[in-house]
């Protein structure tokens, strides 16, 4: 059992919650070793190498339209007069040139929802040579049915070992710090762009071939039955690519009827970059952000909130948990670490907040109300658990 310091306040708003924008690694991905503390080291002994930006223009004032040539030659890596006739070979070659000298790319997510739009998400990347050291910064914006808006802010720095996350909402920041799980690439694909190359390869048809600066540009078009699989196209989309077989700009837009649509988007803004310059934010995490600690809550009735330590490291002593109901916040100090065991938090009748290892007599504790809302934050002030349920 664990001895809390028990303390009650006065009423708060808290809003807790996380969501996250950074695609899955891949299953190449090698975990590296994570550097003591929470921010990871100076990167500037591991970019030595930088490269001369050379901005890709995604619109062109000025292009020069012909028609698609009639032989079978190589318009891109992967791309002939046919289509896509090679969707590995095109995804290698746009990978391999974003990471050769680094890049920029800016991303967006628009979802409708009864012809409204219900959430827009914008994201922006930044990587050096190698994708070793990148930035990547996305703001999602929702919308309820009465337009009312809601903005949270997630973003990710990584190094060649480590990776740190940090995720606003409703004011607040929290950090997490880890091993480097993404691979250099992760971060160059986003929003299905590898799915729609892949697997609608076929689908696609050569509608332009431009010089731009130069350069051969190639427009694809397909128009696909995605959503319903009923052979009715329900999803459109089109790609720009250019003759080294890097995708430009990419656009999507998938309708699934009565007012539902979604659509994305995707832009090469810069080939060659600098390794992004490190966070200001990276000042204020914690140490415990590197602590991986799992905790979930098993159980909730009108005494006790039953919270149970699941997995990774122990809430260290001197964590403040804190329990939300009825517009009142309640809060208790841990005095030893919390690990491998669970913990029934309630309130007593002089409105205190107990955390035991019992379940408490009902008779003995205030009632809570329908939704609570529960948080566990190291002596630090990092945050180790939030969450909100109602019974």
């Amino acid at each position: 059992m664990n001895g809390v310091r028990p303390i009650a306040f006065a009423a708060v708003v808290v809003l807790a919650g996380c969501s996250g924008f950074f695609g899955d690694a891949t299953e190449t991905a090698t975990p590296t070793e994570t550097p003591s503390g929470a921010v990871p080291p100076s990167e500037t002994e591991t970019a030595a190498v930088t490269s001369t930006p050379n901005p890709t223009q995604t619109s062109p004032p000025t292009t020069t339209e012909t028609d698609p040539p009639v032989d079978d030659r190589q318009l891109a890596p992967g791309v002939t007069r046919d289509g896509i006739v090679n969707p590995v070979a095109l995804m290698s070659a746009h990978q391999r040139e974003l990471l050769a000298g680094g890049y920029m790319l800016n991303q967006t997510v628009v979802s409708t929802y009864n012809g409204s739009v219900s959430n827009r998400l914008v994201v922006h990347t930044t990587a050096g040579p190698g994708g070793e050291i990148a930035y990547q910064n996305g703001t999602s914006y929702g919308y309820d049915s009465d337009g009312n808006e809601s903005v949270t802010g997630n973003a990710v720095w990584l190094n060649t070992t480590t990776m740190v996350t940090r995720h606003v909402e409703a004011g607040s920041a929290t950090y997490r710090s880890q091993p480097r799980l993404y691979p250099p690439e992760s971060l160059i694909w986003y929003s299905g762009l590898q799915r729609d190359i892949q697997f609608a390869a076929d689908e696609y048809e050569v509608t332009s071939v431009d010089q731009r600066d130069g350069v051969r540009v190639v427009t694809l078009e397909a128009s696909i039955d995605r959503v319903a699989g009923d052979d009715i196209d329900d999803t459109t989309s089109t790609l720009r690519i250019d003759e080294n077989g890097v995708i430009r700009y990419a656009e999507t837009t998938a309708n699934y009827g009565t007012g539902n649509v979604y659509h994305t988007s995707y832009a090469v803004e810069r080939l060659g970059s600098d390794p992004p310059e490190r966070p200001a934010w990276l000042a204020a995490v914690p140490p415990s952000a590197s602590l991986t600690v799992g905790m979930d809550v098993f159980g909730f009735d009108e005494s006790s909130v039953e919270l149970v330590h699941t997995y990774g490291d122990a809430a260290p002593a001197g964590s403040i948990v804190t329990v939300v109901s009825n517009g009142t916040l309640y809060e208790a100090t841990l005095d030893d670490p919390f690990r491998d065991g669970t913990l029934y938090l309630w309130v007593d009748a002089d409105g205190t907040l107990r955390a035991t290892g019992d379940r408490p007599d009902s008779a003995a504790a205030r009632e809570l109300g329908p939704v609570v809302t529960v948080t566990v934050r190291a002596p630090d002030g990092g945050e180790l658990f939030s969450t909100s349920l109602g019974r």
